[in-house]
């Protein structure tokens, strides 16, 4: 009985990490999409290779939350996997 109890409680913790990192990551997010939007092409003027930052600085916030999705769904995946 106690292997299962041991294997529940992981599962549990695991699960409630996996929650409070999304969580966090979400409320994280308009910080960072602030934090990209002073990025633009006159800022960029005498940058080499300025106008791929300011590409790429337009799916800063899509790929924050991707990975914070992906990363909390990784996760759970490996708490519920279960293992040895």
């Amino acid at each position: 009985m106690s292997a299962i109890g041991t294997q529940v409680n992981r599962t549990v913790m695991g699960v409630i990490s996996a929650v409070i990192f999304i969580l966090v990551g979400v409320a994280l997010g308009p910080t960072v999409t602030l934090a990209v939007a002073d990025i633009n092409a006159t800022s960029m003027a005498g940058v080499v290779m300025g106008d791929v930052i300011v590409t790429l600085a337009g799916f800063i916030g899509f790929f924050y939350y991707l990975g914070i999705v992906l990363g909390g769904l990784a996760m759970i995946w490996a708490t519920t996997k279960g293992g040895a």
